[in-house]
């Protein structure tokens, strides 16, 4: 099957183009070669291959039978005996002295040809060396129609010099036709029982992956499970690529959770009419959904659960991202994001969360506003269902163009917990341990409640969750003060969680809010200024102003 990026190869092949620089991943690399090869086999030219790391020219041939391409050793080259750097690169002194129509491949060649190559004296010689060679095939008029070079690598970068004369042309992720190609194509791989609604099932659980990662996750599900049903191969699959995606991208790529959430339910809300915007309704009244949505506030109140709770509530995937993270690449750090942004225009209905957002931004150095303006064209620009969520501490180190409408179109102030909220918090985690607080179980009076609430003031939820944890932990001690063996009969008694014990937990923690009064302040009321709340007033029975002196 011949696919987009190389129709577009051959297009300018066929229009004269002697050099074309090419951009693919190297998992791609055999099908290009060989869909390369063929195309030079149905025009009956030879296709040859270089790279620094052979230093001899092969032959490529494919091999129809099973889509494979061959690769022989020239046996008309013979290398340059090697005195000096420039010595490795002879084939360009091969390819100006070929005089048969042809391919040739060559590899290797973008750290020399980049932007910023290295400026030691000998790379730079070899640097200049190699481009005046480019541009002296490109621009040979004896060459068009006959000789074609393509240089094919990972990273493709054109110093300007030669960008105006060699065309650029990146392999994009496919689409989702061309998977359900390349699927429709590979009898040989799925089972020829599916029909077109199961197979435009498994192309939308493969879009974010190349055809070759497809057809390699494919074919070892198949050996694994060989009488596999088809519902079992799209699991399989998702599970397959959130796990390469993970690897590629140094992400975590989860599916819509299932998490609870206390409080906060004003932001839960907007998550809901925002889900309607997904609909094809929608999209009819040419609705969007909202380009970015910043949640700010003091660390542990919540901000990074509630991009779970909103992948939870859409019912979409979710790429989670430390964005400060991006500074440790260093000039990889463009790239990478660039990379993860296409990633998200093609899985489309996908949120893109960066936590720490701010953080990015703290040395208001070069890097941090390259980043910016590269995220801000995106997000002005794209055209996709991707809504980015971010979270920040401190809204004054972002840079203002960040915060204006049509950029992030929400903020959100995620404050400390109210009384309500708290009551909640310590209920939800309180049913990871305790089965009296499940389905709606409440083993505490008001009074106990009031005065749990009183105590953990100014506590977030991060912090309700430790002074819960380890209450069930004391609790655990308590009931066995030595080490005992797993009851035979498998009944466990039941672990119950006493008020004093969440108490005495919360005694021995100096929540952030009071150890760090004055900075959480700070970031509070700034966060008042742009953001709206994620809370209602707190109406609940413990609210303060909800307090009867005369309840018993």
């Amino acid at each position: 099957m011949e696919f987009k990026f190389v129709s577009e190869v051959i297009e300018l092949i066929q229009a004269g183009e002697t050099v074309i620089c090419c951009e693919s991943p190297i998992q791609e690399r055999k099908r290009l070669l060989y869909n390369i090869a063929q195309y030079c086999s149905s025009n009956n030219v030879k296709c040859h291959l270089w790279n620094l790391g052979q230093e001899i020219v092969k032959e490529a041939k494919c091999q129809f039978n099973n889509f494979e391409c061959n690769i022989n050793e020239l046996v008309d080259y013979t290398p340059v005996e090697i005195k000096k750097t420039k010595d490795y690169f002879s084939i360009f002194q091969f390819w100006n002295n070929y005089q048969e129509s042809g391919i040739l491949v060559v590899e290797n060649l973008y750290p020399w040809i980049g932007t910023n190559p290295p400026q030691e004296t000998e790379f730079f010689i070899i640097s200049e060396w190699i481009k005046s060679n480019l541009i002296h095939i490109a621009q040979n008029s004896d060459y068009s129609g006959n000789k074609c070079l393509i240089i094919l690598g990972q990273k493709a970068e054109l110093h300007p010099e030669l960008a105006a004369e060699i065309p650029l042309i990146v392999h994009d992720l496919p689409d989702i036709n061309e998977i359900l190609d390349f699927l429709s194509e590979s009898k040989f791989i799925l089972p020829n029982s599916l029909n077109e609604q199961e197979l435009i099932t498994i192309a939308r659980s493969c879009v974010g992956l190349y055809i070759t990662d497809i057809a390699k996750g494919l074919r070892l599900i198949i050996k694994k499970h060989p009488q596999i049903s088809n519902e079992k191969v799209v699991e399989y699959l998702l599970e397959y690529k959130i796990d390469l995606l993970n690897k590629l991208y140094e992400i975590e790529f989860i599916r819509p959770p299932k998490v609870p959430l206390g409080g906060l339910d004003l932001m839960q809300e907007a998550f809901k009419k925002f889900k309607r915007l997904l609909s094809p309704l929608a999209k009819a009244y040419k609705l969007k959904v909202p380009k970015g949505i910043l949640l700010v506030g003091p660390p542990g109140t919540g901000k990074s659960h509630s991009a779970k709770v909103c992948s939870q509530v859409m019912g979409i995937p979710l790429i989670l991202v430390d964005w400060g993270n991006f500074r440790g690449y260093g000039n990889e750090a463009e790239r990478k994001l660039k990379d993860l942004l296409k990633l998200a225009d093609k899985l489309n209905e996908v949120l893109l969360y960066f936590d720490d957002f701010d953080k990015g931004f703290a040395g208001d150095d070069d890097l941090g506003r390259r980043l910016a303006g590269q995220l801000l064209t995106w997000m002005q620009e794209r055209t996709s269902d991707v809504i980015v969520i971010a979270s920040a501490n401190r809204m004054e180190w972002l840079p203002p163009e960040l915060t204006r409408s049509g950029r992030f179109d929400y903020i959100y102030k995620v404050d400390l917990p109210n009384y309500g909220e708290r009551h909640a918090i310590f209920k939800l985690h309180g049913a990871r341990f305790d089965n009296r607080f499940r389905n709606g179980g409440d083993p505490y009076t008001k009074d106990e409640w009031r005065r749990l609430l009183k105590e953990t003031h100014r506590c977030v939820g991060a912090e309700i969750q430790t002074i819960v944890e380890r209450a069930a932990a004391t609790t655990f001690y308590q009931m066995f003060p030595e080490d005992m063996s797993f009851p035979e009969d498998g009944n466990l008694p039941p672990l119950e969680i006493s008020i004093a014990t969440l108490l005495e937990e919360r005694r021995q923690i100096n929540p952030l809010a009071i150890r760090e009064a004055d900075k959480v302040e700070s970031m509070r009321n700034k966060a008042d200024l742009q953001g709206l709340p994620s809370s209602p007033l707190d109406e609940s029975i413990y609210a303060i102003g909800n307090v009867d002196i005369f309840d018993n």
